[in-house]
């Protein structure tokens, strides 16, 4: 049976084990408690997401956030398909569900590189109106997660991405999906960050990243483009738009898309 998604998202909080004593924690919004890959998945009922994190940091100060995202269920999901655009559609493998002809097969154990994340459905909509304006010949994704967002890309037409992350479970796991799609052409997945990219070279940037990311590396982002190159950028509040623009002031911000708070933002240079 193919799974749909709740009308609500759910927060997973992904920790290290040996850095919280989860059978000594409890909160009124915490739902479910599950392992995935050696680790521990806290799931709560989103109310604010910030006052959540500062509570499970308050519980255990030395607490190890390795990740952080919305999903559509309060407990792990395999076998989905999930519908971005009319030419884009992502499958998870699993169950009845099983990848059709030109639908982009994704493998993931990192809930935020399933695919579902707001941000994640923001900066494919705003790569889809990139590839229809023309086609960028070289795309730098940086923070790649699960490699969604250069998967979407080849699918839209792209035939030189470079897809960066600084976790090497991340590496693999993009890896795996680029070999998967038989992209291994077109995708070069390495480990690390932006300088692994060469200034002045790319046409894109696609980086969906947390907001304290963006601030401590985003100043440098531009470096990377050409003379009119475009950003993507994601994974801040709607709230914190302010905060972006004030990074790039000389730039022109072509587009804003915003979903349960979150935002994306299409910038060019």
């Amino acid at each position: 049976m193919e799974f749909r998604p709740s009308a609500r998202n759910f927060l997973h909080l992904r920790v290290s084990p040996q850095t919280f004593p989860a059978e000594k924690f409890s909160h009124p919004r915490l739902i479910n408690i599950f392992e995935q890959e050696k680790d521990l998945i806290l799931v709560f009922e989103p109310e604010d997401i910030n006052a959540l994190l500062r509570a499970v940091l308050d519980f255990a100060p030395q607490v190890e956030i390795l990740e952080t995202g919305l999903f559509p269920s309060p407990g792990p999901v395999s076998g989905y398909r999930l519908q971005y655009t009319e030419n884009l559609v992502v499958v998870s493998p699993g169950g009845e569900i099983s990848p059709r002809e030109g639908e982009i097969i994704l493998k993931t154990n990192f809930s935020f590189g399933s695919g579902f994340h707001p941000t994640t459905k923001l900066s494919v909509r705003l790569l889809a109106e990139v590839f229809e304006r023309g086609r960028p010949e070289s795309i730098f994704d940086l923070g790649t997660g699960s490699g969604v967002l250069a998967l979407c890309a080849v699918r839209l037409g792209a035939f030189r991405i470079l897809a960066a992350d600084i976790d090497e479970r991340a590496v693999k796991e993009a890896r795996s999906n680029v070999l998967a799609n038989r992209y291994e052409e077109r995708i070069l997945v390495v480990k690390g960050s932006l300088s692994c990219g060469r200034p002045g070279y790319f046409d894109l940037l696609l980086a969906n990243l947390t907001i304290g990311t963006i601030l401590t590396l985003g100043a440098g982002f531009p470096s990377l483009l050409r003379r009119g190159g475009h950003l993507i950028l994601s994974g801040f509040m709607e709230a914190q738009l302010s905060e972006i623009r004030a990074l790039y002031p000389g730039a022109e911000l072509k587009k804003v898309l915003t979903e349960e708070g979150w935002a994306a933002a299409l910038i060019s240079f």
